[in-house]
């Protein structure tokens, strides 16, 4: 019947007696099928590419696939039952290997991308089956062409998605499950289709007549036609959403660059028939607005024509370079690249104010700049930067940074704000005054006296004057203490009364008085808030803990009475 090309009688039968024998449920076939099945479920689950192809080059199932297709073409219905009875029991046995093995996985198991890829086939999914097909089927028919490539080129497309298929009941994915036998059908009837093709151009076929080539052929041709046009109109599904997800993307990107300065890290959508759903997670210092949430939606919703619930995920992060930080300043690249220039102006300004601040303050210790903002009122430029900070930063520094920042950003009218965040630092010796406290400056010996001297200025200041010292800082000034007492009361300290309280002190002591106004007065005299609560706080430890014993006694009473009831209760009914 074809002419095109044929095989020797001599290789015709060898092909023969090589697939008949292949075909059967043996021991031999089982322990590779199984072995291939346990690879291929491993990989999915661990994502490995490279562990899935080691599953395709173990497994058999394509040599019973040649045997439904030889059977068909020369009229033998045993060989057809034996190929297709061990077709169908590897594919089982595929889909429970996988199905236990991922039961334990159930728990704290998820979907992979290689998963993933397997439960979404498509049309092109059955093109490549039909030419995987193809070349399995030559290399059979070709002694010249290695044995190895048909399990290179068929059992790629089979083991995994039965695989697959098992693992996805296991996790109870019973519609990725449909789509993974999907795909085993798929790849199934086309390597037939094609086989049988192929089998007949090379004359393995026995003489059929005219009438008997479509009820031969017509069965397999309508199967793979139905499945074509399911894969198609998955191809189509696939397509729109690929478009409605770059949309989503485009939208997004937009507008966290022009507004929010964010990135995009995660997106995932969903199509209902109501509209649009997506979930955004961005990576961003501020939290999103729910109004800027808003207009996101109405402007995809006009890209999309169609409605969009739109929920924002903001997480708080900062990327940070030699320029300063920025988000937006990385993103992967076709090229291999990840740094990038600025979106706009805008951010290229914001970065170089970063990068002047942070320079001036790279070594200062307890100097953090959280965010940095750029913006442009009444054709200004205006620079906010919030810090958080152990010291009170100066006048003369904010025009400091700011004179330089007019240089650098080339904008001779610029205005800067800095907003501080002022912490109280402490350590072993009570509160510290970062810009006043200079201890580290004075010699060794000076140094070594601190423990001694502070209880003296304090205990004489609450002698000499009509006022309560409650800390001292020390600051060494050339070759002396000067020390700032501060003190609470309603006692005035004049000039006089200072040196007065001086001339008691030490000579290498320098006196300033820092008048704090909260206070307590009591009447055994004045004290601060925070002394008063510490001084209340054992008393309210001890009132709590009788509370806390008092009920525990009233509970334990309460049960025994419960159980003194119930003993009666049962007693009565005995």
């Amino acid at each position: 019947m074809f002419k095109i090309y044929r095989v020797s009688p001599k290789r015709t039968q060898e092909i023969v007696r090589e697939i008949s024998v292949s075909s059967q449920p043996r021991g031999r076939f089982f322990v590779l099928l199984l072995t291939s099945s346990l690879i291929a479920s491993f990989g999915l689950m661990a994502n490995s590419a490279a562990v899935i192809i080691g599953a395709m080059l173990v497994s058999p199932l394509m040599t019973p696939i040649f045997g439904i297709a030889l059977a068909m073409l020369r009229g033998n219905p045993r060989l057809l039952w034996r190929a297709f009875k061990t077709e169908i029991l590897g594919a089982f046995l595929a889909i429970l290997s996988g199905l236990l093995v991922g039961l334990p996985q159930v728990a704290f198991g998820d979907a992979t991308s290689e998963m993933l890829a397997r439960t979404q086939p498509n049309i092109l999914d059955l093109l490549v089956a039909v030419f995987a097909g193809f070349a399995g089927t030559y290399a059979l028919l070709d002694e010249r062409v290695s044995p190895a490539l048909p399990g290179v080129a068929i059992a790629t497309a089979i083991v995994p998605p039965l695989s697959t298929c098992g693992l996805c009941l296991a996790l109870g994915a019973f519609s990725g499950a449909f789509g993974a036998l999907l795909l085993f059908l798929a790849n199934f009837v086309s390597i037939l289709l094609v086989a049988l093709v192929t089998f007949a151009i090379a004359g393995l076929s026995r003489p059929i007549p005219g009438r008997k080539v479509v009820r031969q052929f017509g069965p397999t041709v309508v199967v793979f036609v139905v499945i074509a046009v399911i894969l198609s109109n998955s191809l189509l599904r696939i397509a729109r959403d690929r478009k409605v997800q770059q949309v989503i993307t485009q939208t997004l990107e937009e507008q966290l660059s022009n507004s929010h300065r964010a990135s995009l890290d995660q997106l995932e959508h969903r199509l209902t028939p109501r509209g649009i759903q997506v979930l955004a997670t961005v990576r961003t210092q501020r939290t999103v607005s729910p109004g800027w949430v808003a207009m996101i939606e109405e402007t995809m919703g006009e890209r999309l024509e169609s409605p969009v619930d739109l929920v924002v995920r903001s997480v708080r992060s900062r990327d940070v370079c030699a320029l300063g930080s920025s988000l937006q300043a990385v993103r992967p690249k076709l090229d291999g690249t990840f740094l990038v220039k600025p979106a706009n102006d805008f951010e290229d300004r914001e970065l170089l104010a970063s990068q002047v601040i942070r320079e001036t303050y790279e070594r200062e210790p307890g100097f953090e700049l959280t965010r940095i903002e750029y913006g442009n009122r009444l054709g200004t430029g205006v620079v906010v930067a919030y810090v958080d900070a152990i010291r009170n930063i100066a006048a003369y520094e904010v025009q400091d940074l700011e004179l330089t920042l007019r240089e650098r950003l080339n904008d001779p009218e610029l205005r800067f704000y800095l907003r501080t965040s002022a912490a109280q630092l402490r350590d072993r010796s009570g509160s510290l005054h970062v810009e006043w406290t200079n201890q580290s400056e004075a010699p060794e010996e000076q140094r070594a006296r601190i423990p001694e001297l502070k209880p003296i200025v304090l205990q004489t200041v609450n002698k000499q004057a009509d006022l309560k010292a409650i800390e001292a800082h020390f600051n060494w000034i050339g070759d002396h203490w000067k020390v700032l007492v501060e003190v609470i009361g309603p006692g005035e300290m004049t000039p006089e009364g200072i040196a007065d309280i001086e001339k008691v002190l030490p000579e290498s002591v320098e006196l300033l008085f820092w008048r704090r106004a909260d206070y307590v007065a009591t009447k055994d005299g004045y004290t601060t808030y925070d002394a008063l609560v510490e001084r209340g706080l054992p008393e309210r430890i001890q009132k709590l803990d009788e509370l806390f014993e008092s009920q525990q006694v009233a509970r334990t009473l309460q049960a025994t009475e419960g159980m003194k009831t119930d003993q009666s209760a049962d007693r009565d009914d005995n």
